[in-house]
């Protein structure tokens, strides 16, 4: 096997120092070098960890806040209809209560027009008596003038004031 290596050139004691010379490079290596490589890999590593961990925390946390928006909004669209209904309930109230006002306005009013009307005929029938037995009285002065006859004039006088009367 000697023979071979020698006739491929190669050397023992070269072969031997080269293989010293790499496990120094490697030892060194190891001690000054590979130590620093893996402490920058594993905060490289954790930097990453930490930074899913995070987006995670905050795609859970923009879900709370999405699910306690929506309940609040849910919460506002009740409160508003809740006040919205009260609304129409106490315009309803009032526009009943305006409609009764005015129902009652009329029917006062419709009272004191037949009020009106009763007076306005009571006075109307007085001043037609009056005026009846004013003529009355005329007519009954020139019948009692132009006729002797005082029977005559005092039926006259009676029928007309019953005739008055029946108009009342």
């Amino acid at each position: 096997m000697g023979n071979l290596l020698d006739a491929l050139g190669v050397d023992f004691k070269m072969v031997f120092i080269q293989a010293v010379g790499f496990l120094i490079l490697l030892v060194l290596m190891k001690k000054f070098l590979f130590g620093k490589i893996k402490d920058i890999i594993k905060s490289r590593a954790d930097e990453i960890k930490d930074t899913y961990k995070k987006s995670e925390d905050d795609r859970v946390e923009a879900a709370r806040l999405k699910e306690e928006y929506q309940q609040k909004a849910v919460k506002a669209d009740e409160a508003a209809e809740a006040k919205i209904q009260v609304a129409v309930d106490k315009a309803k109230e009032i526009s009943d209560e305006m409609l009764k006002e005015a129902h009652q306005a009329v029917a006062d009013e419709k009272s004191k027009a037949q009020l009106n009307i009763e007076m306005e005929r009571k006075k109307a029938l007085a001043e037609v008596r009056n005026q009846v037995v004013d003529l009355t009285i005329l007519s009954t002065s020139r019948l009692i003038k132009q006729s002797t006859k005082r029977e005559t004039a005092e039926k006259l006088v009676d029928s007309v004031i019953a005739g008055v009367g029946e108009l009342s």
